[in-house]
């Protein structure tokens, strides 16, 4: 895999993991969830256990995000 997709696809998963991992426990997302309109949805959204599963939905992806450095990091060192 050229490098170049390497790099894009590590800034990719860093930032949407820590932007799951964050948001859900922000006021934007008390706020987001305003637009659901109904009380039984706006409910689920914002439980805890729902809140959770994003975060780790952006934990996966910062995982993801160290292994895509491992590989560019070992493509660099192989270059030498």
């Amino acid at each position: 895999m050229p490098r170049l997709q390497i790099a894009i696809n590590l800034y990719t998963f860093s930032v949407l993991g820590i932007f799951l991992a964050a948001v859900p426990w922000t006021p934007m997302w008390e706020q987001a969830t305003l637009a659901f309109g109904s009380d039984v949805l706006c409910a689920w959204v914002r439980s805890g256990w729902a809140r959770g599963a994003v975060s780790g939905l952006g934990a996966l992806d910062l995982l993801v995000a160290a292994q895509e450095a491992c590989v560019l990091w070992r493509s660099f060192r192989e270059f030498r």
